[in-house]
């Protein structure tokens, strides 16, 4: 029975100090705030590899204002969808999703 309420009194004074150490900066009068987890990526309009059609979405011009590396070896940044996609030129074939490389002017 002693140690029963032993442990008890030990948990009910352990159960705040767990609350406030979820709090990292706790500030009088406030309190504090649950950031969301970040959730997976949304699947884009196309797939990695897919081959789109010519004329179908549009090529960007002038990369380096967004932020981008400059266009090498065959390949173009394409418009699709409010995506910026690595295509290749010739075939036309996807090559990586780039969005999240594209500064805030994006």
């Amino acid at each position: 029975m002693i140690l029963h309420r032993l442990l008890c009194t030990v948990l009910l004074t352990a159960l705040p100090l767990t609350a406030q150490a979820q709090c990292r900066i706790k500030v009088a009068g406030s309190n504090c705030v649950a950031v969301p987890q970040t959730r997976a990526p949304k699947p884009g309009p196309v797939k990695i590899g897919e081959v789109i059609e010519r004329g179908e979405y549009s090529v960007m011009m002038n990369v380096r204002y967004y932020g981008l590396p400059p266009v090498s070896d065959g390949w173009v940044y394409m418009n699709i969808e409010d995506e910026i996609y690595r295509v290749d030129w010739r075939s036309l074939e996807v090559l990586e999703r780039v969005t999240h490389q594209a500064s805030r002017n994006w």
